[in-house]
């Protein structure tokens, strides 16, 4: 697939930090959205359907246009993408922001493995290093020592939606060729609040809490207009004219602006442990997904995009 490189660069790479800075806010207002009573199902309910309505307000002219094919594959990314969510949201309620966005970053790292499998691409032997770095980050991020190993079952949660959005990114970089990017968008988040309707008795949603904490309804639409619909329209997008190794990149920055905001939040302290970790986990990205030590200019054969 070739790239524009010379079109709306500028303007493509600003949209997608300014995506990198919103996502990075997003663990904290989720958490506000939990200390105002509006947990996982709840909060996903009303995100996806407010990103949807938004999105569907400016494709709504195209809506005849989403063929069976375009269909199939919204089902398949919109499931991947709510059970990524969905997890990572419940996560959040037994660990901490800056711990959210930095194992959450950790799905970069697992995107080459996935797509070695779904794909047929061989990880470079950079990947394996940057791997062992992404651990290390993890351990130095998660675990304490002085009162005895400390992984919460959030931490181990949030691991766990990172392999969930690892399969989507493979996902959609296998089946999305030739698909509008918009509606296909549309078609995704339409199926993740789908899911998220159905599961709310699960949850055991009360929507009593709506209303009582104007900060938290006014995290859930934030989530939903900006976080939810703005941002996976700005990322598809983008990846019209950036190559995926630009895009995976300034997104991964996501993670360092996630604990920057929940320092300021107030979340969570400013630790020497909590810059060592978050350092390491973004040289490993760094080490993964840009040339760092290879020859400048060299592009890579069937590069894997973030979705």
């Amino acid at each position: 697939m070739k790239f524009d490189m010379t079109k709306n660069k500028k303007t493509m790479t600003g949209a997608l930090l300014l995506a990198a800075v919103i996502w990075g806010s997003g663990t904290v207002f989720m958490q506000v959205c939990i200390d105002g009573g509006i947990e996982t199902g709840l909060q996903m309910f009303f995100r996806f359907w407010i990103g949807t309505l938004c999105l569907g307000a400016l494709v709504h002219k195209k809506l005849r246009q989403i063929s069976r094919r375009l269909l199939l594959c919204g089902l398949l990314c919109g499931t991947l993408l709510f059970f990524s969510f969905f997890i990572l949201t419940f996560g959040l309620e037994f660990t901490t922001p800056a711990n959210s966005a930095f194992l959450s970053a950790s799905s970069v790292m697992l995107v080459p493995f996935i797509s070695w499998v779904l794909l047929k691409i061989r990880p470079e032997r950079k990947v394996f290093i940057g791997c062992f770095l992404c651990l290390l980050g993890v351990a130095v991020l998660s675990l304490q020592l002085d009162g005895g190993i400390h992984f919460t079952v959030g931490d181990g949660l949030t691991l766990l939606s990172a392999v969930f959005f690892s399969l989507y990114t493979c996902t959609v970089a296998k089946i999305s060729a030739g698909l509008d990017a918009p509606l296909f968008t549309f078609v995704q988040l339409l199926i993740t609040a789908v899911w998220s309707t159905i599961t709310l008795p699960i949850s055991g949603a009360d929507f009593s809490v709506i209303g009582q904490n104007r900060l938290s309804l006014g995290a859930v639409i934030f989530l939903g207009l900006f976080n939810t619909g703005l941002c996976y329209l700005i990322q598809m997008v983008a990846q019209k004219s950036l190559p995926p190794t630009r895009v995976s990149l300034i997104l991964s920055s996501e993670s360092l602006f996630g604990a920057v905001f929940s320092v300021l939040a107030g979340y969570d302290p400013f630790s020497i442990r909590l810059v060592v970790g978050g350092c390491i986990m973004m040289f490993s990205i760094l080490l993964v997904e840009t040339n760092l030590f290879g020859a400048p200019g060299k592009k890579k054969k069937n590069e894997v995009s973030i979705p």
